[in-house]
């Protein structure tokens, strides 16, 4: 069930920016097919707007990348679960933010689906999973281009420089590219 304390400040989050960025002129974000050069997880402006136009990520679609291993981390910070064979439920931890898109992100991804409200609750994150995801980004702020999303359970920082976002992996911050090459 829905952790009302956490959906309260989430909510307010989204308030504050959206109200925060009423004023701000934005400029336009290019969607992955649009994209030139690696494909990326990108943004401009406010952050609360920008995922809608990100390409899916799924276990048949891009499903190896830094740009699943920032989805994860998404999971991981609202506290999504995974069903195992057996029908029990396990938390999405730390350790399951791999950067591959398998069975557990996929259960895990229509765990948070579901708990979002979504219209389509099918184990792929992609333009309306990316898109309500992002109304609970915060930033950029700082000269870092940091960027926080308010999780349920946890709140989880990613970096924007230059309108790409990036995730941690093993201590370093890299592309969240839709490819390991990039």
């Amino acid at each position: 069930m829905r952790n009302t304390q956490g959906r309260s400040k989430r909510l307010l989050m989204a308030a504050v920016a959206v109200t925060a960025g009423a004023g701000i002129a934005l400029g336009g974000t290019a969607s992955l097919a649009q994209a030139t050069g690696p494909h990326v997880v990108d943004g401009k402006g406010a952050a609360y707007n920008d995922w809608g136009d990100e390409g899916d990520l799924s276990r048949w679609s891009h499903a190896d990348s830094n740009a699943t291993r920032l989805w994860q981390t998404v999971l991981y910070a609202d506290g999504a679960k995974w069903k195992d064979s057996d029908g029990k439920r396990h938390a999405f931890k730390l350790s399951d933010i791999d950067g591959r898109f398998g069975k557990r992100t996929e259960s895990a991804t229509k765990y948070w689906q579901h708990n979002e409200d979504l219209e389509d609750v099918d184990g792929i994150a992609g333009k309306e999973t990316f898109g309500a995801a992002d109304d609970f980004l915060d930033g950029p702020n700082g000269s870092g281009g940091w960027i926080t999303y308010s999780g349920y359970s946890h709140d989880v920082t990613f970096k924007r420089l230059d309108g790409t976002y990036y995730v941690k992996v093993y201590g370093q911050w890299k592309k969240a590219a839709y490819d390991w090459r990039s």
